[in-house]
């Protein structure tokens, strides 16, 4: 198994991945200035990653925002989450990226405890958001 960029090559073993875990689907094959990482084991996404470039718009840091973190149900508890983040935490260092941020339902427990040790804090917020379409 290897951590590598998203390629248009793997948009239909994605959706299977995105569809098992989160019930969604990705609709477009071109990517942008954004990072998508995969898991690949024998040409399968078996873990997906992605990271949404943002600026910080009061200190003017730059920032990712981590999305869709997931693994294949029966690849979990392999390290697979930990590789992907290793491969993030080597690109932050690479483009100066000052801080992580990501969002993670309560209910993930596992995933809670992966992110604590990775060194990612907990802050107290609460997310809000409005589907305009």
């Amino acid at each position: 198994m290897e951590v590598v960029y998203y390629e248009d090559k793997y948009f239909d073993s994605l959706n299977c991945l995105l569809e098992e875990v989160f019930g969604v689907y990705k609709t477009y094959k071109s990517i942008s200035d954004d990072f998508e990482l995969i898991m690949v084991n024998n040409n399968e996404v078996v873990g997906y990653l992605a990271l949404n470039k943002c600026v910080d718009t009061l200190s003017g840091k730059n920032y990712f925002y981590v999305n869709y973190v997931c693994v294949k149900e029966e690849h979990r508890n392999q390290g697979i989450a930990k590789a992907l983040f290793l491969k993030v935490f080597e690109i932050c260092r690479e483009l100066d990226i000052a801080y992580l941020e990501l969002t993670s339902n309560s209910s993930r427990v596992a995933a809670h405890k992966l992110y604590e040790k990775l060194g990612f804090s907990v802050r107290e917020t609460t997310v809000f958001r409005k589907e305009l379409i």
